[in-house]
């Protein structure tokens, strides 16, 4: 089968590997779509320390179930199914809570397995056996359905959150990630939704999401702004996306009293410490949250919100390149060209979905 194959740092070769043997308790999945993780791009550039080359990127895809081991009871060849990645032990307490994505011993697809830049992916037993694979519903192409996976990593940021009625939200981030927290939030009845960047280039791609306000961090001071907007309160709940210790700082500072803030993005391992005003935080009786990943549940939500329309995904895919073009999909995502890149295996495949997109870009060479 054809794969794109990460062998190092800026270093993915397109070629022809074995297509993947299952076992008893396995699924063989072909790849309709896959789309492009901000982390899959951070590996290609600088590594990761938990990802040994060679290895098949790509944890955010979609496809059609071709085999089944014998001992599969509940998926069938033909079904269209989605895969949440990280596959927790099944006995620990988080595992046993709901909260695999804090497991001790989680192993993740695309990290310790082959992903889904590829024509086919193997899914494993622990991963079959946990619930891990979704079934897409009819209503929802490929395309739509590999944004669930990303969109299953907000879920379980705000449902942290607990966002109210009538609660004023600010994004900070304007990239895939931080506009698919504003839609779950607006979807969640959020009164006002501020979306702040460093970009003015983003915010101009994310002006017919209609939010109450556009801050550009280049023109104007954030916090500032935030709480002119709000007559001096700051916003209830406040989500950082970007992983930058000034925008999360910036983040604490704009919260109101008894607001909440998550930071939903890590900072650089050799770098990851935040200074805050500690008393801000306590006479404001602030409560921060951190985030990470998400569960097979979170997975399982998010192809319902987009079945439902209540998360619009077809406004942040906005390109898609073919397998063979892994690697401009790769500098399309660090060049920060429209929102979510996807990469698609076999373009005529799925040619009747992507009309369902009419403005997707299919970026060429």
């Amino acid at each position: 089968m054809k794969a794109a194959v990460y062998k190092g740092i800026g270093l993915i070769e397109v070629e022809e590997i074995e297509k993947p043997v299952i076992s008893d308790g396995e699924l063989l999945v072909q790849v309709k779509a896959c789309a492009i993780c901000g982390g899959d791009a951070r590996t290609f550039r600088h590594g990761h320390k938990a990802i040994k080359p060679p290895i098949v990127l790509g944890h955010e895809f979609a496809g059609d179930i071709v085999q089944a081991g014998k001992n599969v009871t509940n998926y069938k060849i033909g079904d269209r199914v989605i895969v949440a990645p990280g596959i927790g032990c099944g006995m620990c307490s988080y595992c046993l809570s709901g909260h695999q994505n804090l497991c001790y011993t989680r192993k993740t697809i695309a990290h310790h397995y082959n992903g889904g830049f590829a024509e086919y992916v193997r899914i494993p037993e622990n991963a079959v056996r946990a619930g891990n694979v979704n079934f897409i519903p009819d209503a929802v192409d490929y395309l739509s359905a590999s944004l669930a996976e990303p969109l299953a990593c907000v879920i379980n940021g705000q449902e942290a959150m607990n966002i109210q009625l009538g609660d004023t939200v600010a994004v900070i981030g304007a990239g895939p990630i931080g506009l698919m927290h504003a839609e779950l939030a607006k979807a969640h009845g959020a009164g006002k939704i501020f979306l702040i960047n460093r970009s003015g280039k983003r915010l101009e791609t994310a002006q017919h999401f209609n939010y109450d306000a556009y801050i550009d961090l280049s023109k104007e001071d954030g916090v500032k702004a935030i709480m002119d907007l709000t007559s001096g309160m700051g916003a209830n709940v406040v989500i950082v996306t970007a992983g930058n210790a000034e925008a999360q700082s910036m983040g604490i500072q704009m919260t109101s009293k008894m607001g909440k803030t998550c930071l939903f993005a890590g900072l650089p391992k050799d770098n990851p410490m935040l200074q805050f005003d500690v008393n801000f935080v306590h006479y404001r009786q602030i409560t921060l949250y951190g985030t990470f990943s998400s569960a097979p549940r979170h997975n399982a939500l998010a192809i319902e919100m987009i079945r439902s329309g209540k998360i619009d995904v077809d406004k942040i895919l906005t390109h898609i390149v073919s397998l063979d073009d892994t690697c401009l999909g790769m500098d399309l995502v660090e060049k920060r060209a429209g929102l979510r890149i996807g990469i698609v295996p076999n373009i005529d495949a799925i040619a009747d979905d992507i009309k369902k997109h009419p403005n997707l870009i299919l970026a060429k060479k």
